[in-house]
């Protein structure tokens, strides 16, 4: 089994992205904004076990980028 996250903003396009999920057999799940930041804080774990190092700044861009902030 494998896990895409996709962060659509747009209610038709979620309305779309699911519709079109559920035609090919896949599920779909909403997150809340907690849920979001600890996939962001698990990324950044396992990127710092590769790298030996993260750094705040790394950090809180990956969580910026869950939120869908640039």
């Amino acid at each position: 089994m494998e896990l895409v996250i996709k962060n659509i903003q747009s209610p038709g396009d979620i309305k779309l992205f699911t519709e079109l999920a559920k035609r090919l057999g896949l599920t779909t799940a909403k997150l809340s904004m907690e849920e979001k930041e600890d996939i962001g804080f698990a990324l950044a774990i396992e990127k710092g076990r590769k790298s030996g190092y993260v750094s705040e700044e790394t950090i809180m861009k990956t969580l910026h980028k869950i939120q869908g902030e640039k």
